[in-house]
Protein backbone atom coordinates (compact mmCIF):
# COMPACT_ATOMS: atom_id res chain seq x y z
CA UNK A 1 0.00 0.00 0.00
CA UNK A 2 1.30 3.40 -0.90
CA UNK A 3 1.74 5.56 2.15
CA UNK A 4 3.58 8.86 0.39
CA UNK A 5 2.93 12.04 2.27
CA UNK A 6 2.72 13.66 -0.74
CA UNK A 7 1.02 13.53 -4.11
CA UNK A 8 2.58 15.40 -6.85
CA UNK A 9 0.10 15.42 -10.09
CA UNK A 10 1.36 16.17 -13.24
CA UNK A 11 -1.36 16.21 -16.42
CA UNK A 12 0.52 15.69 -19.18
CA UNK A 13 -0.05 16.45 -23.01
CA UNK A 14 2.22 16.01 -25.64
CA UNK A 15 5.17 17.63 -23.45
CA UNK A 16 7.71 15.21 -24.60
CA UNK A 17 10.11 18.34 -25.37
CA UNK A 18 9.56 19.99 -22.41
CA UNK A 19 9.39 17.71 -19.21
CA UNK A 20 13.11 16.65 -18.24
CA UNK A 21 13.40 19.84 -15.88
CA UNK A 22 10.50 18.88 -14.15
CA UNK A 23 11.29 15.57 -13.56
CA UNK A 24 15.46 16.55 -12.61
CA UNK A 25 13.91 18.77 -10.06
CA UNK A 26 11.39 15.85 -8.82
CA UNK A 27 14.14 13.62 -8.65
CA UNK A 28 16.30 15.84 -6.57
CA UNK A 29 13.82 17.00 -3.88
CA UNK A 30 15.48 17.19 -0.17
CA UNK A 31 11.84 15.32 0.69
CA UNK A 32 12.13 11.70 -0.77
CA UNK A 33 8.51 10.36 0.30
CA UNK A 34 6.18 11.85 -2.17
CA UNK A 35 4.29 9.84 -5.32
CA UNK A 36 4.74 11.62 -8.86
CA UNK A 37 1.55 10.79 -10.54
CA UNK A 38 1.27 11.54 -14.25
CA UNK A 39 -1.57 11.22 -16.20
CA UNK A 40 -1.62 11.17 -19.38
CA UNK A 41 -4.41 12.86 -21.50
CA UNK A 42 -4.18 11.11 -24.60
CA UNK A 43 -0.33 12.56 -26.08
CA UNK A 44 -0.04 12.07 -29.63
CA UNK A 45 3.68 12.45 -29.22
CA UNK A 46 6.43 10.53 -27.72
CA UNK A 47 5.17 11.77 -23.88
CA UNK A 48 4.24 8.65 -22.53
CA UNK A 49 7.47 7.08 -23.56
CA UNK A 50 9.71 9.64 -22.07
CA UNK A 51 7.27 9.16 -18.55
CA UNK A 52 8.66 5.44 -19.06
CA UNK A 53 12.02 6.02 -19.28
CA UNK A 54 11.45 8.05 -16.53
CA UNK A 55 9.79 5.36 -14.40
CA UNK A 56 12.63 2.85 -14.71
CA UNK A 57 15.00 5.06 -12.69
CA UNK A 58 12.37 6.59 -10.20
CA UNK A 59 9.68 3.77 -8.62
CA UNK A 60 7.69 6.53 -6.69
CA UNK A 61 6.60 7.45 -10.48
CA UNK A 62 3.35 5.93 -11.59
CA UNK A 63 1.14 6.71 -14.80
CA UNK A 64 -2.37 6.86 -15.85
CA UNK A 65 -2.84 6.65 -19.35
CA UNK A 66 -6.79 8.27 -20.31
CA UNK A 67 -8.65 6.45 -23.01
CA UNK A 68 -9.27 9.92 -25.12
CA UNK A 69 -8.03 14.18 -24.73
CA UNK A 70 -10.36 14.96 -21.37
CA UNK A 71 -8.83 18.57 -20.88
CA UNK A 72 -6.54 19.12 -18.20
CA UNK A 73 -8.91 19.75 -15.32
CA UNK A 74 -9.91 16.52 -16.06
CA UNK A 75 -6.41 14.69 -15.81
CA UNK A 76 -5.77 16.98 -12.74
CA UNK A 77 -8.65 15.64 -11.28
CA UNK A 78 -8.31 11.98 -11.77
CA UNK A 79 -4.88 12.26 -10.25
CA UNK A 80 -6.45 14.04 -7.26
CA UNK A 81 -8.88 11.01 -7.37
CA UNK A 82 -5.92 8.44 -7.62
CA UNK A 83 -3.23 10.01 -4.90
CA UNK A 84 -2.49 8.26 -1.61
CA UNK A 85 -0.87 11.56 -0.22
CA UNK A 86 -2.48 13.48 2.89
CA UNK A 87 -1.09 16.61 0.71
CA UNK A 88 -1.13 17.05 -2.64
CA UNK A 89 0.71 19.78 -4.88
CA UNK A 90 -0.76 20.35 -8.90
CA UNK A 91 2.46 20.89 -10.92
CA UNK A 92 2.27 21.35 -15.14
CA UNK A 93 5.16 18.90 -16.34
CA UNK A 94 6.80 21.82 -18.45
CA UNK A 95 8.21 23.59 -15.69
CA UNK A 96 10.42 23.21 -12.45
CA UNK A 97 10.65 23.49 -9.23
CA UNK A 98 13.43 24.46 -6.23
CA UNK A 99 15.34 21.09 -4.62
CA UNK A 100 13.57 21.85 -1.18
CA UNK A 101 9.92 22.72 -2.30
CA UNK A 102 7.95 20.41 -1.60
CA UNK A 103 10.05 19.51 2.01
CA UNK A 104 9.20 23.34 3.19
CA UNK A 105 6.16 23.51 1.92
CA UNK A 106 5.33 20.00 3.76
CA UNK A 107 6.94 21.17 6.71
CA UNK A 108 4.97 24.77 6.74
CA UNK A 109 1.36 23.25 5.99
CA UNK A 110 1.73 20.50 8.75
CA UNK A 111 3.63 22.34 11.60
CA UNK A 112 0.32 25.79 10.77
CA UNK A 113 -2.23 22.73 10.22
CA UNK A 114 -2.97 25.18 6.97
CA UNK A 115 -5.34 24.35 4.24
CA UNK A 116 -2.82 25.53 1.97
CA UNK A 117 0.50 26.44 2.11
CA UNK A 118 2.21 28.54 -0.72
CA UNK A 119 5.85 29.23 -2.25
CA UNK A 120 7.04 32.19 -4.43
CA UNK A 121 6.39 31.83 -7.85
CA UNK A 122 8.72 32.70 -10.47
CA UNK A 123 8.88 33.58 -14.42
CA UNK A 124 12.93 33.90 -15.14
CA UNK A 125 14.26 36.15 -13.01
CA UNK A 126 11.17 38.04 -11.62
CA UNK A 127 9.23 37.07 -8.68
CA UNK A 128 5.20 37.32 -9.59
CA UNK A 129 3.79 39.73 -7.33
CA UNK A 130 0.69 37.48 -6.10
CA UNK A 131 2.61 36.55 -3.57
CA UNK A 132 3.22 39.41 -1.66
CA UNK A 133 -0.59 39.73 -1.37
CA UNK A 134 -1.49 36.82 -0.64
CA UNK A 135 0.75 37.36 2.58
CA UNK A 136 -1.47 40.42 3.51
CA UNK A 137 -4.73 38.66 2.80
CA UNK A 138 -5.36 35.40 1.71
CA UNK A 139 -8.26 36.06 0.02
CA UNK A 140 -5.85 37.39 -3.32
CA UNK A 141 -4.55 34.30 -3.78
CA UNK A 142 -6.43 34.51 -7.65
CA UNK A 143 -3.25 32.69 -9.92
CA UNK A 144 -0.58 30.41 -9.27
CA UNK A 145 -2.41 27.86 -8.06
CA UNK A 146 1.05 25.36 -9.12
CA UNK A 147 2.89 27.07 -6.24
CA UNK A 148 1.00 25.48 -3.34
CA UNK A 149 0.23 22.48 -1.30
CA UNK A 150 -3.21 21.41 -0.78
CA UNK A 151 -4.69 19.09 2.44
CA UNK A 152 -6.50 16.72 0.32
CA UNK A 153 -9.13 16.20 2.59
CA UNK A 154 -10.14 20.21 2.43
CA UNK A 155 -10.04 19.93 -0.70
CA UNK A 156 -12.61 16.46 -0.97
CA UNK A 157 -14.95 17.80 2.04
CA UNK A 158 -15.74 21.66 -0.11
CA UNK A 159 -15.80 19.75 -3.59
CA UNK A 160 -12.48 22.30 -4.69
CA UNK A 161 -12.08 20.92 -8.65
CA UNK A 162 -10.81 22.27 -11.67
CA UNK A 163 -14.30 22.96 -13.57
CA UNK A 164 -14.22 19.81 -16.41
CA UNK A 165 -15.87 21.98 -19.28
CA UNK A 166 -13.62 25.32 -18.68
CA UNK A 167 -10.48 24.86 -21.20
CA UNK A 168 -8.94 27.87 -20.13
CA UNK A 169 -8.97 29.52 -16.44
CA UNK A 170 -9.89 26.38 -14.99
CA UNK A 171 -7.55 27.28 -12.28
CA UNK A 172 -8.68 30.82 -11.36
CA UNK A 173 -12.02 28.74 -10.37
CA UNK A 174 -10.62 26.46 -8.52
CA UNK A 175 -8.93 29.23 -6.62
CA UNK A 176 -11.90 31.37 -6.01
CA UNK A 177 -13.86 28.39 -5.01
CA UNK A 178 -10.68 28.05 -2.57
CA UNK A 179 -10.43 31.12 -1.07
CA UNK A 180 -13.92 31.16 -0.24
CA UNK A 181 -13.84 27.77 1.93
CA UNK A 182 -10.24 27.96 3.73
CA UNK A 183 -9.70 29.44 7.16
CA UNK A 184 -5.73 29.38 6.33
CA UNK A 185 -3.44 29.72 3.87
CA UNK A 186 0.32 29.72 4.84
CA UNK A 187 2.76 31.33 2.75
CA UNK A 188 7.06 30.67 2.58
CA UNK A 189 9.08 32.90 0.96
CA UNK A 190 12.88 30.96 0.98
CA UNK A 191 11.16 28.07 -1.92
CA UNK A 192 9.97 29.27 -5.50
CA UNK A 193 8.19 27.39 -8.43
CA UNK A 194 9.40 28.86 -11.87
CA UNK A 195 7.17 29.20 -14.55
CA UNK A 196 8.59 28.41 -18.11
CA UNK A 197 6.82 30.66 -20.86
CA UNK A 198 7.11 28.18 -24.16
CA UNK A 199 6.72 30.07 -27.64
CA UNK A 200 3.86 27.87 -28.25
CA UNK A 201 2.16 28.50 -24.82
CA UNK A 202 -0.77 30.30 -24.50
CA UNK A 203 0.80 33.74 -22.69
CA UNK A 204 1.81 34.18 -25.81
CA UNK A 205 -0.60 33.42 -28.64
CA UNK A 206 -3.70 35.06 -30.28
CA UNK A 207 -6.56 33.82 -28.28
CA UNK A 208 -8.82 31.58 -30.49
CA UNK A 209 -12.37 31.93 -30.05
CA UNK A 210 -13.16 29.07 -28.18
CA UNK A 211 -11.10 30.49 -25.83
CA UNK A 212 -12.45 33.69 -25.20
CA UNK A 213 -15.73 31.96 -24.73
CA UNK A 214 -13.93 29.88 -22.31
CA UNK A 215 -12.82 32.56 -20.38
CA UNK A 216 -16.08 33.63 -20.14
CA UNK A 217 -17.60 30.61 -18.59
CA UNK A 218 -15.05 30.86 -16.37
CA UNK A 219 -15.95 34.64 -15.12
CA UNK A 220 -19.20 33.09 -15.02
CA UNK A 221 -18.50 30.62 -12.82
CA UNK A 222 -16.64 33.08 -10.58
CA UNK A 223 -19.83 35.38 -10.40
CA UNK A 224 -21.77 31.95 -9.61
CA UNK A 225 -19.22 32.01 -6.78
CA UNK A 226 -19.68 35.23 -5.83
CA UNK A 227 -23.45 35.35 -5.40
CA UNK A 228 -23.60 32.42 -3.45
CA UNK A 229 -20.97 33.35 -0.42
CA UNK A 230 -22.16 35.56 2.39
CA UNK A 231 -18.99 37.79 2.56
CA UNK A 232 -18.01 38.52 6.50
CA UNK A 233 -17.02 42.24 5.91
CA UNK A 234 -17.38 44.77 3.13
CA UNK A 235 -13.36 44.68 2.73
CA UNK A 236 -13.10 40.97 1.58
CA UNK A 237 -16.29 41.36 -0.76
CA UNK A 238 -14.46 44.10 -2.34
CA UNK A 239 -10.58 42.25 -2.41
CA UNK A 240 -12.38 39.33 -4.46
CA UNK A 241 -14.41 41.38 -6.91
CA UNK A 242 -11.09 43.18 -7.84
CA UNK A 243 -9.12 40.08 -7.68
CA UNK A 244 -11.41 37.05 -8.94
CA UNK A 245 -13.30 39.32 -11.19
CA UNK A 246 -12.13 42.72 -12.39
CA UNK A 247 -8.62 41.32 -12.96
CA UNK A 248 -9.29 38.27 -14.77
CA UNK A 249 -11.66 39.89 -16.96
CA UNK A 250 -9.53 42.06 -18.42
CA UNK A 251 -6.63 39.68 -18.97
CA UNK A 252 -9.06 38.18 -20.92
CA UNK A 253 -9.89 41.32 -22.41
CA UNK A 254 -6.03 41.94 -23.96
CA UNK A 255 -6.96 44.21 -27.28
CA UNK A 256 -3.68 43.17 -28.60
CA UNK A 257 -4.72 39.06 -28.46
CA UNK A 258 -8.55 38.93 -28.94
CA UNK A 259 -10.90 39.81 -32.19
CA UNK A 260 -13.12 43.14 -32.00
CA UNK A 261 -15.92 40.42 -32.38
CA UNK A 262 -14.92 38.70 -28.75
CA UNK A 263 -14.09 42.14 -27.39
CA UNK A 264 -17.78 43.05 -27.65
CA UNK A 265 -18.86 39.38 -26.50
CA UNK A 266 -16.59 40.66 -23.25
CA UNK A 267 -18.13 43.87 -22.87
CA UNK A 268 -21.87 42.48 -23.04
CA UNK A 269 -20.83 39.96 -20.35
CA UNK A 270 -19.20 42.90 -17.92
CA UNK A 271 -22.66 45.16 -18.83
CA UNK A 272 -24.94 42.21 -18.07
CA UNK A 273 -22.89 41.43 -14.64
CA UNK A 274 -22.45 45.14 -13.32
CA UNK A 275 -24.95 45.51 -11.59
CA UNK A 276 -23.97 42.00 -9.47
CA UNK A 277 -20.57 43.83 -9.10
CA UNK A 278 -21.41 47.24 -7.57
CA UNK A 279 -21.40 47.01 -3.81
Amino acid sequence: MNTSKVSVILPCYNVAPYMDNMFDSLRNQTMKDIEIICVDDKSTDDTVRKIRDFMKSDKRICLYKLNKNHGVSYARNYGLKKSHGKYVCFLDPDDYIDNDFIEKLYKNITKNKSDVAKARFKIGDKYWKTHELVKRNFLCFDSEHTSAMYNKKFLLENNILYPEDVITGQDAVFLSNLVLNTNKITTIDDTCYHYVRRQDSLDTQKLPHKKVLSRIKMLDYKMQIFQEHKFDNYNDKIIFIQRHILNHFFYAFDPKRISESDKKLLIKWLITNRKNLIV
